[in-house]
């Protein structure tokens, strides 16, 4: 007698697998994005970070032009033009009427002054705490240079890493994006493919390898390859 598996059996494994077919479709669909900016901007950036200031028109071309020279495979002349038009004429809020002194620009320089002095930006920057903790090792930065912090110091610094940590963790992290990697590959080979977490440390780390067998060089700092990891799964992951 032949092996057979009855009905029942057959409803139910086709009402399975159909099931989980549709629950992997909503996880994983994808839409299309709506704009170029979109598909440009967040692969090396969150779109919140592109959009955390308001700019005016100018300083708009200046920034994506900037953006233009670190990858020009990426971003062409045309496709910055176009870029550009979409976020002065459909982002009003993005734009403002004149150039104001940003908020942050004087707490930057204080940040740059007393922390840089002891430590690598990425070293501080790959921290991500919350304000508590940032504001426990500012206090415990003064006990080791009083002389560096002043008591008006500790709330200015905490609130500046605690609200600008995470966007200049993006910032750092693009910049050795752009170095390290775009310097060996097409940007299109890297910024189109999305990978889970484990997948892009095992590609970060594949590429720490390879350069030390052929350089005889760390590529990667352990500090840059969880910057970039961290980036790439935010932008780029499942």
């Amino acid at each position: 007698m032949k092996d057979f598996i009855s009905l029942p059996i057959v409803c139910l494994l086709i009402s399975l697998s159909h099931s989980q077919a549709q629950e992997n479709h909503e996880k994983f669909q994808y839409q299309a994005p709506q704009f170029l900016y979109e598909e440009k901007c967040s692969k090396c950036h969150t779109l919140e970070r592109v959009f955390a200031e308001p700019k005016t028109e100018n300083e708009w071309r200046m920034c994506v032009t900037r953006m233009m020279g670190k990858s020009p495979a990426w971003i062409t002349r045309e496709e910055g033009a176009q870029i550009i038009d979409e976020i002065v004429h459909g982002r009003r809020n993005t734009i403002v009427v004149t150039s104001q002194p940003k908020k942050y620009t004087d707490i930057h320089i204080l940040f740059v002054d007393r922390c840089t002095r002891c430590h690598n930006i990425n070293r501080i920057l790959k921290q991500n705490k919350t304000k508590g903790e940032w504001e426990e090792t500012v206090l415990r930065m003064r006990e080791n240079a009083p002389e560096l912090f002043l008591d008006e110091d500790i709330p200015t610094l905490t609130e500046y890493l605690a609200e600008r940590g995470k966007m200049m963790r993006d910032d750092v992290a693009a910049q050795i994006l752009v170095e390290k990697c775009l310097v060996c590959h097409e940007a299109g080979r890297i910024l189109l493919e999305r990978k889970s977490r484990r997948d892009w440390e095992d590609c970060v780390a594949d590429m720490r390898v390879r350069v030390r067998e052929k350089f005889q060089k760390d590529w990667f700092t352990s500090d840059e390859f969880r910057l970039v990891v961290d980036l790439l799964v935010k932008t780029q992951g499942l």
